[in-house]
């Protein structure tokens, strides 16, 4: 047998230090701050645990075994002699378990053996190795091993280390659980016992993990702490000295410190950790490392600062489904156009399904997935910068990174980007023709289906038609894609050629500078209004008719001024599909409801025109942007004139091509809105539904079905459901960037209050789940214990709960720190928990039905006692109290 010190990796390998002692070693090899440690490794105790059965029996005799266990007196010397180089008796040790499956990746045993503190006798010391080890062997440490589906043959080792005199203690999480982008740092005053041990609520702080910036903290005061015991061994309640009570344990600088440890753990180790350090000496010290073994969610942002202008407020299911079916079919259009092989475009087949999200009813880009199909091209950052700018994200959003490429790999990965990148310059090259052909080929399909019967068509004949449309147009959308390519890299390139040349508001200048362009099609709808209403007035009695703007207005303009109705007709077979929300199915627009063009005609009969006095037009600002642009380029070289000149002229074309490209975009919706509206009609009449405009409540899936002759029974009740649904969504508000799950709430007042004459709490969410069930009031370990299938409510909780966790419903603890121990076993074993809920305990009864919402923290008593009201404990009394 040997005993390993820390200095000794090459005759370690031999033996089994265990977990914990393992991520010792490798703190050391990184050259951070550890406290001088020895190991007696697994083989020691094997001796003793030889032959016994993995029976109730045998696991008994063992812990008796190992509690009896004493080192060979020639090691008893030689680790009184290591102790004594450390400066002991004087410096004191701790005896920590580090059991050969401890601290893995799947299982944490959080606090579930014994350690034994301020050890400062030798043979205090040598009996605490003994008691450690059979700690492996506790009805606790069993219980966590039969639920994780662990051999329960445990190979126990030991470390004895120097204990510091701990000013702070804490423990790191190198990614948040609740909230990955972060990290968490939680810390006391004293020892860690008071909170590993959930003794104390600590103090909390939340730093972004990109930039190490503090994104919130809780500062609850600390009056109390653990220092070391008056007596040989153990600590002790202590009182903090006032000056430091509400002051914050940790400086800047130490922050500073352990966001870069963490960072530099997580890389090297390539997944979170759970870190526990003290600042003692003057210096932040690490003294465990281990995996985080419950699963981190993803962090989802959606945003739709951009989007909300094609999708506005609340959609329909129909719409979202088709938008998300529709942007899919361009994305796996666009990878295509790069060359990018087959196999890897079918491995991103969730990503490009799920670009859009649906929330509260509205449409949002899902900023995740967009970003996952940039890092397919080559120079991420850049296209990122240039995306987040074309999307209107008012803030960036690190959730993806790209990973630094070796050369090697970028040597291999050089000729299929190049490749690419020809590809793609190639087709900008092309795009004059390509467009001018692909609006050829999109006429012959528009004027075909509007001479369709669509009202006689069958629901079969109009799947053939959607069928047609997606073939023939959606999926052929490659020159509309390429050019907003070219919008996007030239948008950025004209952007970075301002930049050197000098112009400090490069954005705001192009705003100007692109202004003015009387040939953008968009800007072609207004001038043909202003002359569609110049003829009003020579016509008699019409104006007096638009004025009034009857039901049938349309029809009796065909009646008073034919030649009117048909250049009305005329603009509206060409733009009828293009008014506000033009991009939502449910839309009514000028094609399906012509009284809608007149009342925007209305607008030009009876507004007078704006004077444009003191207010430049667009040929203006472009004519000074301009000038602005040729004094900002004096200077500079020929070189760089150029360059920006053919920067901003690419831009001007590659938007002029864009802004056509997006009338033939709106054309399409328009055909698939009429086509469904079809459906819609075909579905009412065969009893399905009950108008059809109703179809706007079905999703594509849904419909397809329907119209193949297999609807569902209950698609009415559907309908009904969803319109209500949606309806609701109208009276919410929802801010344009919503992260799931969302980042932890700060503010201490409104994170933890409750009002208990109402039945309602809040505390802090550590693991999701509602659930709804009768409440176990635990107050000491001789309450009832009794907490299968409860809602368990407990002043507080420590890893002796291991034994009990499984069976209880969910768990909502009075006080305590999402980084003890228990709640990392609550983590785990994925049990509904909320902690720091004061007053719990006191106000909450047994008996009592409570919902119980570990992701948001909320709890809702369902049912009343006397007691809770008014002082007793006889008749429940429901609530009428709506959830919180």
């Amino acid at each position: 047998m040997v005993l390993l010190d820390d200095t000794s990796p090459a005759t370690r390998r031999a033996f089994t230090p265990g977990g914990k002692a393992a991520g010792l070693y490798r703190l050391r090899e990184l050259g951070l701050a550890v406290p001088r440690f020895l190991v007696v490794p697994a083989e020691a105790f094997d001796a003793a645990l030889q032959d016994l059965p993995v029976t109730p029996a045998g696991l008994a005799e063992r812990a008796d075994r190992l509690r009896e266990f004493r080192l060979p007196v020639a090691e008893e010397i030689a680790l009184g002699q290591v102790l004594a180089g450390w400066g002991f008796p004087a410096r004191p040790v701790v005896v920590r378990s580090s059991v050969a499956d401890e601290d893995g990746t799947t299982a944490a045993f959080a606090g579930l053996m014994d350690t034994f503190l301020n050890l400062s006798a030798l043979p205090a010391v040598l009996a605490a190795i003994g008691q450690c080890a059979a700690s492996a062997y506790s009805a606790r440490a069993v219980a966590y091993r039969q639920q994780k589906g662990l051999p329960l043959a445990a190979r126990p080792a030991v470390v004895v280390q120097v204990q510091l005199a701990a000013e702070v203690s804490g423990v790191l999480f190198t990614s948040y659980p609740e909230y990955p982008l972060y990290q968490a740092i939680h810390a006391v005053r004293g020892f860690g016992e008071g909170l590993v041990g959930g003794h104390f609520n600590p103090q909390e702080t939340y730093l972004r993990k990109t930039t190490g910036v503090v994104c919130g903290q809780r500062l609850p005061p600390q009056p109390e702490q653990y220092v070391v015991s008056a007596a040989e061994s153990g600590l002790q309640l202590a009182p903090v000295p006032v000056a430091g009570q509400d002051s914050e344990c940790l400086t800047k600088a130490q922050l500073a410190e352990l966001h870069a440890i963490g960072e530099r753990l997580e890389s090297l180790t390539g997944r979170p950790q759970d870190v526990e350090f003290v600042v003692a000496e003057g210096k932040v010290w690490v003294v465990q490392m281990r995996p985080i073994t419950q699963a981190m969610p993803e962090v989802v942002v959606y945003d739709n600062s951009n989007i909300q202008e094609s999708y506005c407020g609340v959609t329909t299911p129909l719409t979202f489904s088709f938008a998300q079916r529709a942007y899919a079919t361009v994305y796996r259009q666009t990878m295509r156009v790069l060359g990018l092989p087959p196999a890897l475009v079918a491995a991103h087949e969730t990503v490009v399904t799920q670009l859009l999200g649906l929330v509260q009813g509205r449409i949002y880009y899902n900023i995740n997935h967009w970003y996952q199909g940039l890092l397919l091209l080559p120079s991420f950052s850049q296209n990122k910068a240039d995306m987040e700018r074309m999307m209107g994200l008012e803030e960036p959003v690190d959730l993806v990174q790209s990973r630094a490429r070796s050369w090697p790999e970028r040597l291999r990965m050089l000729p299929r980007l190049l490749l690419n990148l020809g590809r793609l310059l190639r087709a900008f090259q092309q795009l004059p023709n390509r467009i001018a052909g692909f609006q050829a080929d999109f006429q012959t399909h528009y004027a075909r289906f509007y001479q369709l019967p669509l009202a006689s068509l069958t629901g079969a004949e109009l799947l053939a038609e959607k069928a047609r449309l997606d073939t023939g147009l959606l999926e052929q959308w490659t020159t509309p894609i390429v050019n907003d390519f070219r919008v996007m890299m030239a948008n950025g390139r004209a952007l970075r050629q301002l930049r050197r040349s000098g112009l400090g508001h490069p954005e705001e200048f192009l705003h100007r500078y692109l202004s003015g362009d009387e040939d953008l099609p968009s800007a072609q709808i207004p001038h043909r209004m202003q002359q569609l209403a110049q003829q009003v007035a020579a016509i008699s009695g019409l104006q007096a008719l638009l004025l009034e703007l009857p039901a049938d207005v349309h029809t009796q303009v065909a009646q008073l001024a034919p030649n009117f109705h048909a250049a009305v007709s005329e603009f509206i077979q060409q733009y009828g599909d293009r008014t506000v929300g033009e991009l939502k199915l449910e839309t009514h627009t000028m094609r399906l409801q012509p009284r809608i063009f007149y009342q925007y005609l209305r607008n030009y009969l009876v507004g007078a025109p704006e004077p444009r006095s003191g207010r430049p037009s667009p040929t203006s600002l472009s004519a000074n942007a301009e000038a602005e642009l040729s004094q900002a380029l004096l200077g500079h070289s020929w070189w760089q004139r150029r360059q920006t000149r053919k920067a901003l002229t690419q831009l001007r074309d590659a938007i002029h091509a864009r802004e056509a490209l997006r009338l033939e975009r709106t054309r399409l919706f328009g055909m698939y809105r009429a086509l469904y509206l079809a459906a819609g009609e075909w579905l009412a009449q065969a009893g399905y539904l009950g108008t059809g405009r109703d179809i706007f409540y079905l999703t594509e899936a849904e419909i397809t079905t329907a119209l193949q002759g297999q609807p569902t029974l209950s698609l009415r009740e559907k309908v009904e459901s969803r319109r209500a649904e949606f309806a609701a969504y109208t009276q919410v508000e929802v801010p344009a960037h919503v992260t799931v799950p969302a980042p932890p709430v700060f503010d201490q007042e409104s994170a933890h209050d409750h009002d208990d004459s109402l039945g309602q709490w809040r505390g802090t969410g550590c693991v999701p789940g509602v659930v709804e069930g009768e409440i176990l009031v635990i107050r000491t370990p001789e309450d009832n214990l009794d907490v299968a299938g409860k809602i368990v409510c407990a002043l507080r909780t420590d890893p002796g709960w291991a034994v009990l966790f499984p069976n209880c419903r969910a768990v909502a603890i009075e006080k305590g720190s999402a980084l003890s121990h228990s709640v990392i076993l609550l983590r785990e074993l994925g049990i509904p928990t909320i902690i720091n809920v004061p007053g719990l305990t006191r106000h909450l009864h047994s008996g009592q039905h409570l919902r119980f919402n570990g992701g948001s923290g909320e709890l809702q008593v369902l049912t009343l006692t006397k007691d809770s009201v008014a002082g007793t404990d006889e008749t429940k009394v429901e609530s009428s109290i709506a959830p919180c």
